[in-house]
C-alpha cells in the first residue's frame, strides 16, 4: 500500500508597501509645520492626491503635532510671569453729513497668556457716538478672565467685568462669575467652548437706584479659522437673575492683510430687562 503525501501550498498575500511621499508634498507638508490650520488643509490636500502615501503622510503629520507639543509645554514651562503676553487693537471711526452730522469711534485691546495650566484673558472695548453735537451711544467696557484647566477638554473659570452704559440704564455694572467650561470642538480650525456658573452683579441705574443681585450666566465662544486669513469669531454671554437680565454679543469677521494689521467687521449687541 502505497501512501502519497501531498504538500499543501499556502498563498499569502502581502501587503502592499506604502509609498514614499513625494518630496513636493512633503516640502508643503514641512513649510506648514508651524501653522495647525494650514497643516490640516495641506495634509487633507496630499492624502487626496496621494492615497498610496495616506500611511506615510499621517504618519509625518503625527510626528510634526507631537514635536509642536512637546516644544509648546517646554516654552510654557520656562517663561516667566511678564513673558507669553500676546495682544491686539482695534480702532475704528466714522463721520457723515448731510440732514444729521454723526461722528463716531470705536477703541478694543485685547491680551492673551497662556501657562501650562492657566489660561488669562483681558479686554477692553470703547463705542462712542455724537449726532448733532449730541452724545447717542457711550459705552465702556473692561473685562478679565482666567482659565484653570482641569483636563484637555474642561476648565475651571473666574470671570470679573466693569461696564457703563447709560443708555441701557446703568451707569456703573461689576460682576463676578465662577463656573466650568467645556470644549465641545478643539481642532485646528474651530474651537467652541460653553461655561456656565453663578455670578454676582452690583449695578448703579441712572435713576440712582443701586442693586446686589445673584445671577446665573451662562456663555460661548466660538473661534472659526475660514481660510488662511480669513477668521470668525463670536463671545456671547447671557446674565439672568430675575429682574435684571442681560445678553451681550460680539461677532467679528477678521481679514488678515499682512503680518501686522488686520481688517476686522464687528458687530455688537448688547440688550438689558429690568
Amino acid at each position: 500500500m502505497r501512501i502519497w503525501i501531498v504538500p499543501l501550498l499556502a498563498v499569502v498575500a502581502a501587503p502592499a508597501l506604502a509609498q514614499p511621499i513625494p518630496p513636493a508634498v512633503a516640502a508643503m507638508i514641512e513649510a506648514a509645520r508651524n501653522e495647525p490650520a494650514k497643516l490640516a488643509v495641506v495634509a487633507g490636500m496630499a492624502r487626496a492626491t496621494n492615497p498610496g502615501s495616506v500611511r506615510e503622510i499621517n504618519a509625518r503629520i503625527a510626528a510634526i503635532n507631537a514635536d509642536r507639543a512637546r516644544a509648546r509645554e517646554q516654552a510654557l514651562a520656562e517663561q516667566r510671569y511678564y513673558e507669553g503676553w500676546k495682544g491686539s487693537g482695534e480702532v475704528g471711526g466714522f463721520a457723515s453729513s448731510g440732514n444729521t452730522n454723526t461722528q463716531g469711534v470705536a477703541l478694543g485691546v485685547n491680551l492673551s497668556k497662556e501657562t501650562r495650566q492657566w489660561k488669562h484673558a483681558a479686554r477692553g472695548f470703547v463705542d462712542y457716538q455724537r449726532q448733532d453735537g449730541v452724545v447717542s451711544r457711550e459705552r465702556y467696557l473692561a473685562s478679565y478672565q482666567g482659565n484653570y484647566n482641569i483636563n484637555p477638554s474642561m476648565f475651571s473659570l473666574l470671570a470679573v467685568s466693569y461696564e457703563k452704559d447709560e443708555f441701557s440704564g446703568f451707569e456703573h455694572r461689576f460682576s463676578q462669575s465662577l463656573g466650568i467650561g467645556q470644549k465641545l470642538v478643539a481642532g485646528p480650525r474651530l474651537l467652541a467652548t460653553v461655561e456656565g456658573g453663578p455670578a454676582l452683579r452690583q449695578t448703579q441705574f441712572t435713576d440712582g437706584l443701586n442693586e446686589t443681585n445673584f445671577a446665573a450666566r451662562v456663555a460661548g465662544n466660538v473661534r472659526w479659522q475660514l481660510s488662511e486669513r480669513l477668521k470668525l469669531t463670536e463671545d456671547a454671554s447671557y446674565f439672568y437673575d430675575g429682574n435684571n437680565n442681560s445678553l451681550q454679543a460680539l461677532t467679528a469677521l477678521n481679514a488678515k492683510i499682512n503680518g501686522f494689521f488686520n481688517q476686522t467687521r464687528p458687530w455688537a449687541a448688547a440688550t438689558a430687562t429690568r
